[in-house]
Order: C-alpha cells, then structure tokens, then sequence
C-alpha cells in the first residue's frame, strides 16, 4: 500500500490508456513495464534508460520488420512508455501530461472493434472524473461526470448520425496475420485420404432473411487433371434473370489469397472485381480483415455467352465400367440426363466420410465401387459423370452456411465446400452431390444457438452500424427520420417536459419558498444574490444551501434548511 501514497491521478490515465496494448506488446516490454513501476518508485532514472532501452532494441531488432503499420505501432508504444517512466522519476510536467491522450489516440488506431469502442467511451469517462477531482471529492465528481455523460449521450448520438460522412468505397481495417486458417485451397485435389476439420472463423455476414443453405462462392474451377481440378480455359458468363437481391456486408478474416467468398452470386462490390464467372476477386493478397458492401443475387438464371465446350473434356480411357450403364442417357434431352445422373448417385447410396481412399483418375468408378467419400469426391465424380452423357460442367469451391440468427451467419473452415454447376438448355444449374449421400452433418439436427453465437450476433451489428456508419447508412437513417418525424419530435418533447419538471420541482422542494419572500435573482447566480442582502441568516441559509447541492450533505441539514427558509422573516 506504501506505493498508493505516490499515485497521483495523471498515473491512472497513464494506465488506463496503456492498458489494452498490455496484450499485444512484446514479452521484454511487458516485464521492463512491470520492473518500471517499482524503479519509478525508487527514482532509479539511470537503470530505468538502460532496462528501457534494452528491452526494446531486443523486441525490435529487426527494422524491417517496421515496415508492418502493426509492428511500428507497438514500437512507438514502448518508446513512449519508456519516456513515461523516465519523466515520471521528475515532477509532474507537461511530457507526462500529454501521454495519456497519446496513448488513447494510438489505441483508437490499432484496436479497431467493438471492444475498444465501449473501451473508449470508459476513457473519456474517467478522463472526466479526474479532472473533476481537481475540484471537489470523488464521489462528488463521479456523480457529476455521470450527470454530464447522460445529458451529453444523447447530444453525441444525435451529432454521430447526422454529421457529415465521407464517401468511402470500402473498409479494409485491421493489420496484416501472418496465421491462415481458412480452410479454402484454390485447386481441388480429390487424392487427398483423410481430412481433418477446424473451427476457425473466416466470414461473418447477415442477410434479410434466414435460407436454408447460403452457398459462399470462392473459385470455379473446369480443368481436371492427374486427380486435381484447376481454373482452365472457361467462357464469360452473363446474367439472364434475377428475382431477389440482397445487399449485406461482409466481414472476411485474411486468407493470404485474392478470392472474396461473397454469397451466391455477386453483380456488385465496394472492393475487388468480380471476373468472368461471377467470382469475387480482391486486387490484392488479403493479409488483412475485410468488412465490404456486397450486392449478390439469390438463386438467379445466368449462363455462358458462348458455348464452354472445354467443361465437356474428360479422359475417355478412365472410369471405364460408369461409361457402359450411361450409354443410354447420352441421347436424352439435358434435363432427361441431369434427371438419370441424379437418380444414378443416389441409388448408390453413397456414405460421407473425411476418410477416403479413392483412386482420383477413376474417381466415378472407385466412388461407386467404395461407396464413400467426402465433398470433393462426390463434386468431382457428378461433374465428370455430367460430362460423359454431354452436359458440360465445373465445380465450384467455396463455403457453405446453414445456421443463422435472424439472417446473420458465421462461416467457419470447417464449413469448406465443394458443388457443381452443370449446363442444362444453356443454363447453370447449381447441384451438390453431397446432398444426395447419407451420414451428412447437413442431415443431422442442428444444434441450439450458443450464449456466444448471440453475443457475435450482438457484436456484428454493432459494428455495423457503428464503426461501418457510411453514407449509405446516413441516408438510409435520414429517409427512416423523415418518414417518422412526428414520433421522434413527440420523444423529444417528452424528453426535455420530464427534465424541466424535474429541474422545477427540484428548485421548488429547496429555495421557492425563500423566493417567494425576498425575489428571484437575475443575472447572478443564487450565491451572489444571497450575500448581496448582507443579511446573516440568509448567508447562513446561502451556506447551507450550497453545502447541499455541491458538496456532501445529510437529511438533517435538508431539514434545517427548509426550517430556516420557514422561520426567515424581515426585521
């Protein structure tokens, strides 16, 4: 307790604007902080610069390694909680003073969520309270703080929703991961024999309404080849109908690869290109979260310009034994053979399993033959089967979502998947084989939503409309404000009658009857009317009246003041 006797208010700004970085800086800086605090106490300024400067030349001895914005950030940190120390073994000056706003403005610039956006708001809170404790005491000032944060809250939403906001075009925020978890590869290799799943996150993202399945399309890809599927030679396609659009925003963790994994089908971005087969693109490598406005069309019509006769190329000498039981779908109409190649995969009763051992060049007949797989397999084996009675085909690799929160989904590696598209009367047809087999974790119940799925729920929108308030979103508000202008003018009346009621009856319960007696001030505050009387019960009545209001006061001294107003009298 010793070392709470030296604590003076400008050290608890200090740490409480340190605090957050605590868990990002490196191991040395961390003890040098805790050994500094001891050193301060005992004013050892020479091995405070010594320890300082040790501990950072050995966390940041790569310079290269400032080129990373994240990296830099922290260096400025320990330099500065360096020169904190250093100056804090002096007497209080204006170096120490400015620390805590530099520390506050570089937190606001490295954590950028949601936490650090209630974080914030604590800061300025406590800010308030130590400069009110330049004046009064501390419950005094922790009450006056929350009266100025209640009456300043609503001031500060209503300047939040209708300042001026600049255009952006798209949000890329955080700092670069060097950690990939994803789960999405760009090729599909169907030689793979045992999968293990992960559950890290990848995208966030709510839509309007809950769908049974969202599809997240990633890549599309039309070249088989020695077990392996990769982006070939592929035809443009076009948009022919859509009938239901939905525009959401998308949270995407970095993947160390340029595909954006939007729902369906994207026609529209704030970042990145959408290509040729309507796979969003980013410009560059995602190292980087992505928070991005993204338009996607839900089950639309669309087909290729021309006809992609490359996605009917297959190995006529491989999987020999399927080509004899097809020869008779071969001269049906397309959606006769899309009909007989479903009806055949699901009369063989295929099991889903991450282990599989399958022979990739005969995929269809080992498949077949084994009766078990994973995505992948049973992707692969429908494409080329497709091929074989002339329907042309391509997978399409990416994610899929089946659980929501009132259209919200949180997509995980785990959630990795494979489908089809297959060209019927030159249209694409989505199919996923995996649904026709047994043993899914898509057949089997899902489970209740998680306290911490709900509170994602909770996060996802906050910072949607708080760290993502653009202008599309002020415009939005500005058209809902407009069309309920009358409810939101009836709140506000409302509001300040019960403020002034309360700020009446307060002025009436204490000096309306002394007013009554001797008048109202003007001008002048109530303390100078008083004294002006030069009278010594009212100055006694002035003290008492203050003591109350400002500074602590008990029942009996309410009770001496309302008597003193009462026996007041002219003599």
């Amino acid at each position: 307790m010793k070392y709470l006797k030296h604590l003076q208010p400008i050290d608890i700004l200090i740490f409480l604007t340190f605090f957050p970085f605590w868990f990002v800086l490196p191991f040395l800086v961390k003890v040098f902080a805790i050994v500094g605090i001891y050193l301060v106490y005992k004013k050892s300024t020479a091995l405070l610069a010594f320890l300082g400067a040790f501990s950072i030349m050995l966390s940041f001895y790569n310079f290269w390694e400032l080129r990373d914005f994240r990296v830099y950030i922290l260096f400025l940190v320990s330099m500065l909680l360096w020169g904190v120390y250093l100056q804090r073994t002096k007497e209080e000056n204006f170096y120490l003073r400015l620390s805590p706003v530099l520390f506050f403005l570089m937190s606001v610039v490295f954590f950028q969520n949601i936490y650090m956006a209630f974080y914030v708001v604590f800061e300025v809170f406590v800010f308030v309270v130590v400069v009110l404790t330049g004046y009064m005491d501390l419950k005094k000032a922790l009450k006056k703080a929350g009266v100025i944060f209640a009456f300043s809250f609503p001031i500060g939403v209503v300047l939040f929703l209708v300042f001026p906001r600049i255009h952006q075009t798209h949000f890329v925020f955080g700092f670069e991961d060097k950690n990939v978890y994803s789960g999405f590869s760009k090729n599909v290799d169907t030689s793979l024999k045992d999968v293990k799943l992960n559950s890290f996150l990848v995208a966030e993202f709510k839509l309007s309404k809950d769908y049974k399945r969202v599809y997240l399309r990633g890549n599309v890809l039309n070249e088989f080849k020695n077990g392996i599927w990769y982006e070939g030679k592929s035809v443009k396609d076009k948009l022919i109908k859509i009938s239901e659009l939905e525009v959401y925003y998308l949270k995407q963790t970095p993947t160390n690869d340029k595909y954006i994994f939007a729902v369906d089908l994207p026609i529209e971005s704030d970042y990145g290109k959408i290509n040729k087969n309507f796979v969003l693109v980013s410009k560059s490598v995602i190292k980087r979260p992505l928070f991005i406005q993204i338009t996607s069309a839900i089950n639309p019509i669309y087909g290729p310009v021309v006809y992609p006769y490359n996605d009917l190329a297959y190995d006529k000498s491989k999987n020999l034994k399927i080509q004899k039981l097809i020869k008779n779908i071969k001269l049906k109409s397309d959606k006769e053979k899309l009909k007989e190649i479903i009806k055949l995969f699901k009369s063989q009763k295929l099991k889903y399993s991450l282990k599989a051992n399958l022979d990739s060049l005969n995929i269809v007949d080992t498949l077949f033959e084994k009766k078990r797989g994973y995505c992948v397999h049973f992707a692969s084996a429908f494409a080329i089967l497709a091929r074989m009675v002339g329907l042309p085909s391509r997978i399409v690799n990416g994610f899929v979502a089946k659980k929501s929160i009132n259209g919200y989904y949180k997509v995980y590696s785990k959630d990795a998947h494979t489908w089809v598209e297959v060209l019927v009367d030159n249209r694409w047809i989505r199919v996923d084989p995996t649904l026709f087999t047994y043993n899914h974790k898509s057949t089997k119940k899902q489970k209740s939503f998680s306290v911490s799925e709900y509170l994602s729920y909770v996060k996802f929108l906050l910072e949607e409309w708080i760290l993502r308030y653009d202008v599309t979103k002020q415009k939005r508000f500005f058209a809902f404000f407009k069309i309920n202008f009358i409810y939101f003018f009836g709140l506000v009346v409302v509001v300040l009658g019960v403020f002034l009621l309360f700020r009446g009856f307060k002025k009436k319960s204490l000096l309306e009857p002394l007013f009554k007696k001797i008048g109202r001030p003007h001008k002048e505050s109530i303390y100078s009317f008083l004294k002006s009387f030069n009278n010594e019960k009212l100055d006694e009545i002035n003290e008492l009246y203050h003591k109350i209001t400002y500074y602590k006061a008990t029942k009996e001294d309410i009770k001496k003041l309302k008597k003193l107003i009462k026996e007041f009298k002219w003599t």
